[in-house]
């Protein structure tokens, strides 16, 4: 199937968008329920996340190729593999670090 831009078949893509989100499975990255009624932009908020990034050749549109994630999960991982981010491990803050000084 070729490759498809995400805003190319808007219709196909929120049906894709609402069968993930009715299935309320949890994030696909981190394994944490997700909260489906909070709003996008929060960072906890329900995102459609490409399994293969849709830059790299995968469907956005393809319900074989998509899974529910967090919005800051999504973001972190960018369109890095699977394996790219887990062999990173967790950052500093992540694990309770601080990572800079309360101004």
């Amino acid at each position: 199937m070729a490759t498809k831009s995400r805003y190319a078949n808007g219709h196909a893509r929120r049906k894709v968008r609402a069968w993930l989100k009715a299935q309320g499975r949890p994030c696909w990255l981190c394994g944490q329920p997700i909260d489906y009624s909070l709003p996008a932009g929060h960072p906890m908020s329900f995102e459609v996340d490409e399994i293969r990034p849709a830059s790299r050749g995968g469907s956005v549109i393809d319900p074989a190729n998509v899974a529910p994630a967090h919005r800051i999960c999504n973001e972190r991982r960018g369109n890095k593999s699977v394996a790219d981010v887990t062999a990173a491990g967790p950052r500093p803050r992540d694990v309770g670090c601080k990572t800079s000084r309360r101004w």
